[in-house]
């Protein structure tokens, strides 16, 4: 019997760990006639699965009446779909709902229904008003009662069809994206089984109401009594306003969750043991910045609460030295919240849903570089084929996604070719693809209450809030110190505060901290035990003084003894940080007092000679404060950046190079491998010199190996393999090829790679074997073999095309 699942954060078929390579292609969207042909080129990229929505809208053409079998029209023949993706190969994806969005009209509610029902299953705004939006009441009754009709029609056929009864279906969707109405929209759903479960998730988080009505600073007589927040743009009136509308969001994280673990069990109770997971949105116009707000929406059900994985959504749109950092960043923040289990890349751009949004195939093939060096685990190319909508279907007209790999027709394009040599590449290197990891001993603390924020309403000064999270989240911190360490080539590692132990932070020898005037009680007494206990805190801009809920909290503040602190505001601020002078930074400026810092040694300055940061020794351990925030726009940034890092004497990266232009990334496997990752996002060549850590003996190796410096053309990157055997004591020390393909007998080694023609080839060889290598060709050219240091260098030219290196050895 097949079987697919998850194990130790992998994706395992058969009991091997896989990387999940699939790509979208909409069954609905593609005339019948045409499904084999877009499953060929499909095989011919090298795709191992094909994932698709299901709309419930497309196959329960009338209330009660459904047809899975193509009877009132041809593209409706979902089991013969799933059936030709098996006949090629495939496994298969299949994402069934309720809601599919995917620019589809009513997002894949049945036009029926909503019509029937309208506005009662609609959401509603405070004023009872039906929101324009295809957004419902997730616990409406009605809509509940058809969604579980829905799947009692649906789910037989997957459970048919799942991979352990003999199918090719080895994971499911379970709806999509529910927070993104609210999210977009800025508003909540006031229905009133909202407020019902409002009042009963309140009540399982005070026990009285008078605890209550001193937080809120209203006068209840009795939970029922409660109101929930206003929506729209009407601004906090005071800090107990404030500390209603943070339990307002932590309500929808549970919301969320219970709706979607409601969801799981129906499908469960239809005998489907397969994997299942859930959509992340959150690029803005290529920018992920606010990506982290979607991932919050779920925290209810990260780590051990649910069997669910959670995919990301990557659609960088335009990428560049702009949005260099933002995949790294998201993937991060997904891993650390939801634990041990893969990284996958649910909507992975190969197309663009906006025609002015060209996707360029080169641009593309460094993201995807990227995403493996960033650590995924698998992707759905989005999408692999272009659809075309049923009549008066799609939201944006007839064609759905341009610039695709296929088009509708299932002609390839100039992005075809990336999706194949991709395909290639995890095929020759998937295992050192799964088990590679990063080492760091920095470490960047994510906080997820900073980022619960889709219905925050204006602050105006009555919280009495020095900084306010969703204001400076992303300049401070997105944008400023996590784009900076990318930068500058820093390997760190992303921890989620609230679930972290002193002992999982202490085995970092710094970690940073972007924190605010608010922070929970026990999350800051982690920051305090941690720092007690030894160790290294970097925390900027401000040492909190409340609990999110506004109750007032200063365990960090006693902790490291610091009495009082006052605000200033500098037009233009600068400040003095160590030796450094001018240092760009922002409003408010923190000041404290020689007295109030009782003994700390003062490290800033602003421009009136304030104090404004310090460190000191805090029980076994350091902190370092920042009373300001610098972001990540000058020169001066990096230095003040890099100051603060080296002082923790921390190996602060494995590879470098000797121009920050150039990103490098270097993981490690348990069995002496590693990946390294060189990377150029800039519209212009870029030079320097390499260095990266040997993981078998630790060397330092520089790449080029002997002399001068590599020039990486513009928006390109290459992965080598760094010491992979390709022969019995033969290695791969380093490439700057692409290796797509590896074969060894006893006399020759055949090794296909491809490059850009503007990227010098350079492939180095070790190994107590490598004595026996007598001569080395290019596509049937003889090339030199260069021998340095018991090493072996060959340097070649890359073309446009394929090039095949072969190894000739003696025979004895």
């Amino acid at each position: 019997m097949n079987k697919f699942g998850i194990e130790g954060g992998y994706f395992s078929l058969n009991g091997r760990k896989v990387f999940l390579n699939s790509g979208e292609i909409h069954y609905f969207r593609i005339k019948r006639e045409l499904w084999e042909e877009h499953l060929k080129k499909a095989k011919e990229a090298g795709l191992k699965t094909i994932s698709s929505y299901v709309p419930w809208v497309w196959h329960e053409v009338n209330e009660g009446e459904f047809d899975f079998s193509g009877t009132t029209q041809p593209e409706r023949d979902l089991i013969g779909w799933i059936e030709l993706c098996q006949k090629h190969g495939f496994t298969c994806i299949v994402k069934p709902g309720p809601f599919i969005l995917a620019e589809y009209r009513g997002a894949g509610l049945p036009d029926w229904f909503l019509e029937r029902y309208g506005d009662t299953i609609k959401m509603h705004n405070s004023k009872g008003e039906a929101v324009l939006s295809d957004g419902v009441s997730l616990f409406s009754p009605a809509f509940l009662s058809k969604v579980e009709q829905w799947y009692n029609h649906v789910m037989p056929v997957i459970c048919q069809k799942q991979i352990q009864n003999g199918g090719p279906i080895i994971m499911v969707q379970v709806c999509n994206e529910i927070g993104v109405f609210s999210w977009l929209a800025h508003q909540a759903d006031y229905n009133e089984q909202v407020k019902e479960q409002f009042i009963s998730f309140i009540k399982t988080r005070y026990s009285t109401i008078d605890e209550l009505n001193t937080l809120w600073e209203t006068n209840y007589t009795s939970f029922q009594e409660i109101e929930l927040p206003p929506d729209g743009n009407t601004p906090y009136k005071s800090k107990g306003d404030r500390s209603r509308d943070y339990e307002w969001h932590c309500f929808w994280r549970k919301y969320y969750a219970n709706y979607l673990r409601l969801l799981s069990s129906w499908i469960r109770k239809h005998n489907i043991s397969i994997p299942l997971y859930h959509n992340l949105p959150g690029w803005i116009y290529g920018h992920g910045y606010e990506f982290p707000l979607n991932i919050t929406m779920y925290e209810d059900l990260y780590k051990d609460k649910s069997e669910l994985i959670f995919g990301v959504d990557h659609i960088p749109e335009f990428v560049s030295y702009r949005n260099l950092h933002d995949d790294r960043i998201i993937n991060d923040i997904v891993s650390a919240m939801q634990g041990e289990k893969p990284l996958f890349a649910a909507e992975f751009q190969s197309g663009s849903r906006e025609y002015h949004v060209v996707t360029n195939p080169r641009e593309m093939e460094l993201f995807y570089k990227a995403s493996i060096a960033n650590g995924l685990k698998g992707w759905n190319y989005y999408m692999f084929s272009q659809g075309k909508n049923p009549p008066a279907k799609g939201y944006s007209g007839d064609t759905f996604y341009w610039f695709t790999p296929l088009d509708n027709q299932a002609k390839p394009s100039s992005a075809f070719p990336v999706v194949q040599k991709m395909s290639r590449f995890i095929e020759t290197h998937e295992e050192l693809i799964l088990t590679t990891k990063r080492k760091a001993e920095v470490c960047v603390l994510f906080y997820s209450p900073y980022y619960a924020t889709e219905l925050e309403r204006p602050e105006v000064g009555a919280s009495e809030l020095k900084f306010v999270p969703a204001r400076i989240r992303r300049s401070a911190y997105f944008d400023g110190l996590l784009k900076a360490l990318q930068v500058l080539n820093v390997d760190y590692d992303m921890v989620d505060l609230a679930s972290s132990s002193v002992n999982d932070l202490l085995a970092y020898k710094q970690v940073w901290l972007f924190s605010t005037d608010e922070m929970n009680a026990p999350d800051q007494q982690t920051i305090a035990s941690f720092v007690t206990n030894g160790g290294n805190l970097v925390i900027f801009p401000y040492l909190p003084d409340r609990e999110m809920n506004q109750k007032p909290c200063t365990v960090l503040r006693d902790t490291f003894k610091i009495k009082s602190s006052q605000p200033e505001i500098i037009d233009s601020p600068l400040i003095k940080l160590y030796n450094l002078t001018d240092i760009k930074c922002s409003n408010p400026l923190i000041a404290y007092t020689t007295e109030a810092i009782d003994g700390a040694t003062p490290i800033a300055f602003t421009l009136r000679g304030s104090i404004c940061g310090f460190e000191k020794n805090v029980g076994k351990g350091k902190v370092v404060h920042l009373g300001t925030w610098l972001g990540f726009d000058t020169e001066g940034h990096l230095q003040a950046y890099t100051t603060i890092l080296e002082r923790s004497k921390a190996q602060l990266a494995n590879a470098s190079s000797t121009n920050n232009f150039i990103t490098v990334r270097q993981k490690f496997n348990d069995t002496s491998e590693s990946l390294l990752f060189v990377g150029n996002y800039y519209n212009e060549n870029q030079s320097g010199k390499i260095t990266y850590k040997h993981p078998n003996t630790n060397e330092r190796v520089q790449l080029p190996l002997i002399d001068g410096e590599i020039e990486i053309p513009p928006l390109y990157a290459f992965i080598s393999p760094i010491s992979k055997e390709i022969g019995k004591g033969i290695n791969i020390l380093h490439t700057t090829s692409d290796v797509i393909g590896i074969n060894s007998n006893k006399n020759i080694i055949t090794i296909h790679l491809t490059g850009d023609p503007g990227l010098i080839g350079e492939m180095v060889l070790e190994g107590i074997n490598i004595t026996k290598i007598k001569s080395a060709e290019i596509s049937e050219k003889p090339i030199m073999l260069i021998w340095h240091n018991n090493r072996i260098v060959l340097n070649y030219l890359h073309s446009n095309k394929e090039i095949l290196l072969t190894l000739k050895m003696l025979d004895k």
